[in-house]
């Protein structure tokens, strides 16, 4: 429920080298230790900085969620508020407002690499006054048939008792999609330069402004608060906070119109490609959305909550690994060592695995009592929490799935392969259509879950096998299926203690307050969960407990 692609906070690594044909692309190389030390602390920062923000990002994003939950619940308001992002998330996809750093900064970053900065900065005039047109004329006319287009979608979305509110809300909230596509240009200029800072803050002032709406002006004008949120949070977080650090950057603008430019021309060829490609991510956007509003009152709200809790998982393990190895990745493919890169996949997916499934499953085990911490206060009932439990625990086996998706589609972009990933996504996402439609009719909201797992997992497998035989080494694959099959093993006997921990728990009430006792009987059994796992990792040599406490310890005493 972003309304935009400003969330995205690992855009900064695609730079010009990692856009770069493979075949033309020249060894990247350092002359001096000087040179490379340099180079190192450069993406230190850069790294730190961009995790940084993708975990306090998710962090607000998920009290943007309890604030929502406790005014709506899982509600037919709530619902309408979810759903009015349909529109404004297509129109921010196919106008690639959210992929102007795959597609701006290499083009941006050529003019600088050749010293011709009057180049760099008419393309961005060029791009970005045309863009901008596109979405003075598609935005107007998108409020005035947002009824029609709803329509569209079935009896199911417009229907009476909730379109008129869910015109309401599209309408305030799809002019914020100009914001986010400047945004997008004034963080890609200050990325080309180095400064990462505050493009960084963009996503935590947008969940600030939605959170602060909802507070604000919720009492007064309803769920109609977080909409206005939305449009506030949107034009500060990209435009009050981006414009000043672009102009540092050296802004320059003239009103340029030039559809045969060359630069523009390339910036639709590689808009393209990630266009037409639907993504499993895009599509779970609009496909809990689209099947979720079968569901009648609380089926799309109840889905959102599961789904932005899962998000958080994936976003701390998947986004945060590619952001911190894509310019790695960048200088292997540059040097077409494909053998490193294969072994730098494998040992982040086996890291990944070695956090995030155990996680995940006992998160799925205590699916009911984290959504009633979460989100159990205000409108956000104990039915709500039942609702919304099942789906969360369904989209947290998957959760390995999600996060190492997100991560192994970096490696066929850093070798200039990107349409393999969208071919792929593409078929699975057509693929997963019908069983989005039979397990919706069967199994409702846990089936809309089960649906995006089973797709992330295809999906996920499918590429990791294409590259392995595309480009791996035959015997790469052996060790990370063996540690892979081990770390499950390991996690499944977790789960296993836990869900008996939890059982023999939930025989004693600690306290007649609900939340408490969950609050109680989550921590009771994560506990010695987590004893039971790190002690088999210890035993199977998986992680070593005292090597990974002196790493804590030495980057606790770097900081």
């Amino acid at each position: 429920m972003t309304g935009g692609a400003s969330e995205n906070g690992d855009s900064a690594f695609f730079t010009h080298r990692s856009l770069m044909p493979v075949g033309k692309a020249k060894p990247v190389t350092i002359q001096t230790a000087t040179e490379r030390a340099a180079l190192k602390k450069s993406l230190t920062i850069a790294t730190a900085i961009m995790m940084a923000s993708v975990f306090l990002s998710r962090i607000i994003g998920l009290v943007r969620e309890q604030v929502i939950a406790g005014f709506g619940g899982t509600s037919t308001t709530i619902d309408a508020y979810v759903t009015a992002f349909f529109i404004p998330e297509l129109l921010n996809h196919f106008l690639a407002g959210g992929f102007l750093a795959i597609t701006f900064i290499p083009i941006f970053q050529r003019h600088l690499a050749q010293s011709d900065e009057e180049g760099a900065w008419r393309a961005f005039s060029n791009i970005i006054t045309i863009g901008s047109i596109a979405f003075a004329i598609i935005i107007p006319v998108s409020i005035i048939f947002a009824p029609d287009i709803l329509r569209l979608m079935g009896p199911h979305i417009a229907n009476a008792q909730t379109l008129p509110m869910t015109v309401r809300l599209t309408r305030i909230i799809l002019p914020a999609q100009m914001f986010f596509y400047w945004g997008a240009f004034f963080s890609a200029v200050q990325m080309a330069r180095h400064r990462f800072f505050l493009p960084a803050l963009a996503p935590l002032f947008y969940n600030g402004g939605i959170i602060l709406g909802g507070l604000l002006l919720g009492r007064r004008f309803g769920v109609e608060g977080f909409a206005w949120g939305v449009l506030i949070g949107a034009f500060a977080a990209n435009v009050l906070v981006q414009l000043p650090g672009a102009m540092k950057a050296g802004l320059r603008f003239r009103f340029r119109f030039d559809l045969a430019d060359p630069d523009l021309k390339k910036f639709i060829l590689l808009s393209a490609p990630v266009i037409l490609g639907l993504g499993m991510t895009f599509s779970n956007e609009i496909f809990f959305r689209f099947f979720g509003s079968f569901l009648g009152e609380g089926g799309t709200s109840s889905i959102n909550y599961a789904l932005r809790t899962m998000g958080f998982v994936v976003a701390v393990f998947g986004q945060a690994s590619g952001v911190a190895f894509y310019p790695y990745l960048s200088r292997l493919a540059a040097e077409r060592n494909f053998r490193e890169i294969t072994s730098l996949v494998n040992k982040v997916l086996a890291r990944i695995a070695g956090y995030c499934i155990p996680l995940s499953l006992l998160l799925a085990v205590l699916a009911p009592q984290v959504i009633s911490v979460l989100y159990e206060h205000g409108h956000f009932t104990h039915a709500s929490t039942l609702r919304t439990a099942p789906a969360f625990a369904l989209y947290m086996v998957g959760a390995f799935a999600f996060s190492a998706a997100v991560f192994v589609v970096r490696p066929f972009y850093a070798i200039q392969r990107p349409y393999i990933p969208m071919i792929v996504s593409s078929i699975v996402t057509v693929l997963t259509l019908p069983l989005y439609y039979v397990t919706s009719r069967a199994w409702g909201a846990s089936g809309i879950a089960a649906s995006a797992t089973a797709g992330m997992v295809v999906q996920f497998i499918t590429l990791y096998v294409i590259w392995y035989r595309r480009y791996a080494d035959k015997h790469s694959i052996g060790p990370l299926l063996k540690t892979l099959g081990t770390i499950v093993a390991i996690s499944l006997i977790g789960a296993a203690t836990g869900w008996g921990v939890k059982h023999e728990m939930l025989r004693v009430h600690f306290t007649p307050v609900r939340i408490l006792n969950n609050l109680i009987v989550g921590v009771g059994t994560a506990i010695p969960t987590g004893i039971v796992v790190m002690a088999l990792y210890e035993i199977t040599g998986i992680q070593k407990i005292r090597e990974l406490v002196g790493r804590l310890m030495k980057r606790g005493q770097t900081v």
